[in-house]
């Protein structure tokens, strides 16, 4: 098999592939496993009325916990989108801010003025009065994905309880093929 040129480290292209195909396939076994239960945890979230987060705490011997984690279901935040772009070019040109295109500029601090008044279902500049065209208002709200706050501590607590996967996966980056044993496999197993 050729060897690497990079002098720092004559590795076997063969062990190197073998590497990566061992670190795809643990990196996916593990997805297998644990995204269910990841999964879980947001589903009971985003079903249960009134439930945001919930919060894990690592159990101590001493009988009390410590927080390790709040898994939060975020928001979309409010925001004003071009849905018209030839509405909103025709009402920037009226405004002597086009160039071909709307101005960069003009735009973002258009968007910046821009007030949705509810009881018309309308965007207007809040500098002039003027209903813009072309422009739609997001109320947000919308959840998007749940995610964790680690506690600092409890992440470090927790870290080392899982160590024995550190120790599982510490052989990885020298493996080689001769180092690597399995159980004998008949070709076509």
């Amino acid at each position: 098999m050729p060897e690497t040129d990079n002098a720092s480290s004559a590795m076997n292209v063969g062990d190197l592939a073998l590497r990566a195909a061992v670190a795809y396939r643990v990196k996916a076994r593990v997805a297998e496993i644990c995204d269910p239960v990841i999964e879980e945890n947001a589903e009971y979230i985003r079903s249960t009325k009134g439930v945001r987060s919930t919060t894990a705490e690592l159990p101590l011997a001493s009988g009390s916990t410590m927080p390790l984690t709040t898994f939060t279901e975020g928001l979309s935040q409010p925001k004003f989108e071009v849905t018209d772009e030839k509405a909103l070019l025709d009402y920037a040109d009226e405004k002597g801010e086009t160039q071909y295109v709307i101005r960069p500029s003009y735009l973002k601090a258009l968007m910046g003025h821009l007030r949705f008044i509810a009881k018309t279902n309308t965007v207007i500049d809040a500098t002039t009065g003027e209903v813009v065209p072309g422009v739609s208002y997001d109320p947000g709200g919308v959840p998007t994905s749940i995610k964790p706050s680690w506690s600092s501590q409890g992440k470090e607590a927790l870290d080392d309880m899982l160590g024995f996967l550190d120790r599982a996966l510490e052989n990885l980056p020298e493996l080689t093929a001769e180092t690597f044993s399995l159980p004998e496999l008949e070709a076509g197993e």
